[in-house]
Formats: C-alpha cells, structure tokens, sequence
C-alpha cells in the first residue's frame, strides 16, 4: 500500500492504518529499534508506541486529500 493511502487510512481514523503501517515499516522499524535497544521485548514496545504516537498525532480530519 502506497504512503498516502495509509495516511488517508489515519485520516479516517480506520484500525487497518496501524495493520499497515505494520505491514509496510515493521521490519525496518523494529531492526533499527532492536539496534538501538538491544532488546527484543523493549523494541517491540517502543514499536507499538511509535504507531499509537502517529495514531494520536494526525489529526481524523484533513482538507488537503
């Protein structure tokens, strides 16, 4: 799934914005986390934390798309 489609998944305040986010940048997410914090059980969290962070963050309403 293509950047602005999740985006417009986010906008919508749909679940499946999280399960995609997942889908495309979990790997890469979690490999940089695990690098950083050495810790399986700790990148994980701090994964989940960064989509529950761009869950609140964009705002369900957006005029641009």
């Amino acid at each position: 799934m293509k950047d602005e489609e999740i985006v417009k998944l986010y906008f919508s305040r749909s679940e499946d914005a999280i399960s995609e986010t997942a889908l495309k940048y979990g790997n890469y997410c979690s490999y940089i986390s695990q690098n950083i914090l050495r810790s399986k059980e700790d990148a994980e969290e701090c994964v989940n934390d960064a989509y529950f962070a761009a869950w609140k963050t964009i705002p369900p309403k957006n005029r641009k798309i």
